[in-house]
């Protein structure tokens, strides 16, 4: 346990398998080696430990939290719900339990359940900062925006330097088009921490001042390895649907033929995988984030994945694909021209770049207050004419929800002429 607690996974392990060899059914040991299976990407085999640890010893609350904690992040959201409220039954006041039961509830999309699990815990403890979070984001999810403010300034007045809290507090002003309050908190932000790459960025979205021409890779690895382990759930809820309409647009112009050479550039934890791979001989992933990529390589349908940057992968690689493709990911970018000539030079001749981007109302691109970028139509094909690019086709969709509304969108076919 010192071991693990420490980090030392290799001695970790070996003296967990030690004890299992000696003692098979010793209960604590099964329930460990379990979370170390689970925080070293082996959730499969940590389920089958940590369920054989609760048939020995059935009352331990911790055991069916951390089997929660792994149903949820293989998308069992069902599973996950019945381990807490398990936990929940054994230990009355466990108040990590009640906050991650309403987590799943809301991915469920049972939010009035949820809603009522998150009071529960703050009646039991009423200064849990993340209850005060979790139930911001449910209520602002719910267009109770003041709500929702509430809740984030009384989880920023329990910990007033948390980064995380000071970000949804500026996405529920930025909601409201309370600016100069947004403002307000990403001034404490930025004193606290001037260096802090998600403070520049929404100070920069906020202000219209010193606006970058893209996110920083700091701001990306940042915000993507922070988002993670729950970032399928979140955009399950979103009804999601960038990747397979960007599927169905390769669909549209390439039939599925196995033989390719297939870029999903900023591929995440891979939702575009899995539907790319029919077209594939070799599928490749890149992406800035690590941690995403754990989860991208858990779906076992990439040839190779890459961390990295998408454009300076591109540049690397001229002539080496005869797809790219581009899932939600071109929002972070402001000027296309980069990135464009990057995928022309990395495409052969008649190759295709399939991406989405969310849709502007203007002339060329604008930075918003929740951090994104959106693109007019006729910006976008002007930047792929000048890289080389025909353009095939760009079609007008909702890309998923956000706070009750649907994000409008583009999705986009080019050809290499």
């Amino acid at each position: 346990m010192r071991a693990h607690q420490a980090g030392d996974v290799s001695v970790a392990e070996a003296l967990y398998v030690r004890i299992l060899e000696a003692v098979p059914d010793h209960a604590g040991a099964l329930h460990l080696y379990g979370v170390l299976n689970y925080q070293t990407n082996r959730p499969r085999e940590a389920v089958r430990l940590i369920r054989r640890a609760i048939e020995l010893d059935p009352e331990e609350p911790s055991a069916h939290i951390n089997l929660g904690n792994i149903f949820f992040d293989l998308d069992r959201s069902d599973l996950a719900v019945e381990a807490y409220t398990t936990a929940i039954r054994l230990e009355p006041d466990e108040i990590d339990a009640r906050n991650n039961l309403g987590v799943a509830l809301r991915v469920l999309q049972r939010p009035e359940e949820a809603e009522a699990v998150y009071l529960e815990g703050l009646a039991l403890d009423p200064r849990h900062r993340d209850l005060w979070n979790n139930l911001g984001r449910l209520l602002a999810s719910r267009r109770r925006i003041d709500e929702a403010i509430a809740c984030h300034t009384r989880a920023l007045e329990l910990e007033p330097a948390d980064a995380g809290t000071r970000r949804f507090l500026v996405a529920a002003y930025g909601a409201t088009g309370e600016h100069e309050r947004a403002r307000t908190v990403l001034r404490d932000w930025l004193r606290d921490e001037p260096d802090n790459p998600s403070a520049r960025h929404l100070m920069a979205a906020i202000s219209g001042e010193d606006i970058p021409e893209r996110a920083s890779d700091r701001y990306m690895i940042t915000l993507f390895d922070g988002f993670a382990s729950s970032f399928d759930h979140k955009l399950g809820r979103l009804d999601y649907r960038a990747p397979g309409l960007v599927a169905a647009a390769v669909d549209a112009v390439r039939a599925p033929r196995s033989d390719l050479a297939v870029l999903d550039a900023g591929c995440g934890t891979g939702l575009c995988g899995p539907l790319l791979r029919p077209h594939a001989g070799q599928l490749v992933g890149v992406d800035l984030s690590g941690r995403m990529l754990d989860k991208a390589r858990l779906r076992g349908c990439y040839d190779r994945l890459d961390e990295g940057e998408l454009t300076h992968h591109l540049l690397e690689r001229p002539d080496a694909y005869d797809l790219v493709v581009s899932a939600d990911t071109l929002c972070y970018f402001g000027p296309l021209d980069m990135f464009a000539a990057a995928a022309a030079g990395a495409l052969r001749l008649g190759g295709h770049l399939v991406f989405s981007v969310e849709e502007d109302d203007g002339d060329a691109f604008t930075l918003h207050p929740h951090g994104r970028f959106s693109h007019a139509p006729a910006y976008v094909e002007r930047s792929l004419a000048a890289a080389g690019f025909v353009v095939v086709g760009i079609r007008h969709e909702g890309l998923r929800m956000e706070r009750g509304e649907p994000v409008r969108g583009l999705i986009v076919t080019a050809r290499k002429a």
